[in-house]
């Protein structure tokens, strides 16, 4: 439960009270981009073509930010239980398939309509809409209760899914191996079948004795996975996920008093209680050198964003600091095709946000580009490229494995990349932004490549051509 310690009346006073401008770095700025229209949104993930989907917990509605827009009409409605506002059941995670440009597939969490077993389910998009809704969890697999399910989806470097799972509020669940409940599972996909490299054979249980997650992450260098989780009266938890590793609970929550080997440290504990929520990496080059690889994590006791800077191993905190304090409980926090990070929340009180909103920093170039994966797999997946430019203005990118040393002048500015790949030509939208996605062999060779990527602006209404920053992404998988 994300607040087990205050009553829902009172948490709707108190975020009232704790409710403030928001108060970044200098030099960053928040731009609101919806407010008000989402209803009880609790996980986001982008598609390789740049769309955001947003998932509605008590509709069950995949929503879809696009082109500056909240479309009004669904991708997709699973058909769930929401249970009330301070409930966390109902539509509550989703991922995008890394090969989701081949096969079109969206795998989501949610509480089934009839309120007692959570699911696993695969959409496929055909004509822009989600259909065929599969169930892929066995019956029984996953129990659901008013608190404690679990629920967030990621994708690996590796392309396998990451499930996370509450504890159902029973003790017993999160040390039983055979019990999906309190665990950290890991499948094959598209079928949730186990894969052979998992920690136990035969079984999907990747991590466990885990209470209550909201939040999972990949580290954009090692891909290792983190995690944040809430405790009960007393600490709160983020965690380097070990293969197999016993999180301790319910034995242990946050700390350990007395050293036991037997159990996987967090890296940092929290008293009092924050209750984290969603968590990602940044990798972009939009953000100062200091933010490289910085985790952040938001949470909806404080309303906070923080910001973690780990070792390069990824297995100690070296400094953590509040990036920002806005005015809501915050839900998640996803590193942008654009090179931003977005963020979601809501100041209305009830577990779901209703706002979305961008980090952006006053030194990224403009034009700009930047160039990702947003599933986490490139090799055997997709690449996403993003660029930043006036709305209207057209873009023509290429890649390259090659990057000169040195830039070649031009009269639209520096050439930092060979013109080797030249993509489809773009028009950008009324986010001032536009996005191209592109898939990438299944060829282990290429394991470590850095794609080189840069694009020519024209402004048709001046006939102006500006050349973009040199944006870059290593290939893994």
């Amino acid at each position: 439960m994300l607040l087990p310690r205050t009553l829902a009346p009172l948490l709707a006073l108190s975020l009232a009270a704790l409710a403030v401008a928001q108060n970044p770095p200098t030099g960053f700025t928040y731009q609101t981009l919806v407010s008000g229209p989402l209803n009880g949104a609790t996980a986001m993930a982008f598609l390789p073509d740049g769309r955001l989907f947003l998932t509605e917990r008590t509709t069950g509605q995949i929503r879809v930010f696009a082109n500056g827009v909240l479309q009004a009409a669904p991708w997709a409605t699973v058909p769930v239980f929401g249970g009330g506002s301070y409930a966390e059941q109902g539509l509550i995670g989703i991922a995008v398939d890394p090969g989701f440009l081949t096969n079109h597939y969206v795998y989501v969490f949610y509480t089934d309509a009839s309120g007692i077993e959570n699911r696993i389910g695969r959409l496929q998009e055909v004509n822009g809409v989600g259909t065929n809704l599969t169930v892929l969890s066995p019956n029984g697999a996953l129990d659901s209760r008013t608190l404690h399910n679990g629920g967030p989806l990621l994708f690996g470097n590796d392309g396998k899914l990451f499930v996370a799972t509450g504890d159902f509020q029973d003790f017993t669940r999160p040390q039983d191996l055979n019990s999906w409940n309190g665990k950290i599972l890991r499948f094959d996909v598209p079928n949730l079948t186990v894969p052979a490299n998992n920690p136990f054979p035969g079984n999907a249980v990747y991590s466990y004795g885990h209470r209550n997650q909201f939040g999972l992450a990949i580290h954009p260098v090692t891909g290792d996975l983190f995690q944040t989780e809430n405790g009960g009266a007393l600490m709160d938890e983020i965690n380097r996920i070990v293969p197999g590793g016993n999180y301790g609970w319910p034995t242990v929550e946050g700390r350990e008093l007395t050293p036991n080997a037997s159990y996987v440290d967090p890296l940092s504990w929290y008293q009092p209680t924050t209750a984290p929520t969603g968590t990602c990496f940044y990798s972009g080059e939009n953000y100062p050198a200091q933010y490289q690889n910085v985790w952040f994590w938001t949470d909806w006791n404080q309303n906070r964003v923080h910001a973690v800077t780990l070792n390069a191993t990824g297995q100690s905190v070296l400094s953590q600091v509040q990036f920002d304090n806005p005015p809501g409980a915050g839900y998640g926090i996803v590193m942008g095709p654009d090179g931003n990070l977005w963020f979601l929340t809501n100041d209305n009180g009830g577990y779901g946000g209703n706002e979305i909103g961008r980090y952006v920093h006053q030194n990224e170039p403009m034009p700009s580009a930047h160039m990702m994966a947003v599933s986490n797999r490139s090799l055997g997946g997709a690449v996403t490229i993003g660029v930043h430019a006036q709305t209207g203005n057209l873009v023509l990118p290429w890649v390259s494995t090659q990057r000169y040393s040195t830039p070649v002048p031009t009269q639209f500015g520096n050439q930092w990349v060979p013109v080797d790949a030249v993509m489809s030509l773009l028009f950008v939208t009324g986010d001032e932004r536009c996005y191209q996605g592109f898939t990438v062999p299944n060829d282990l060779s290429f394991v470590g490549t850095t794609l080189h990527m840069q694009a020519l602006v024209l402004d048709p209404t001046t006939g102006q051509f500006s050349a973009t920053n040199p944006a870059r992404h290593v290939l893994r998988g």
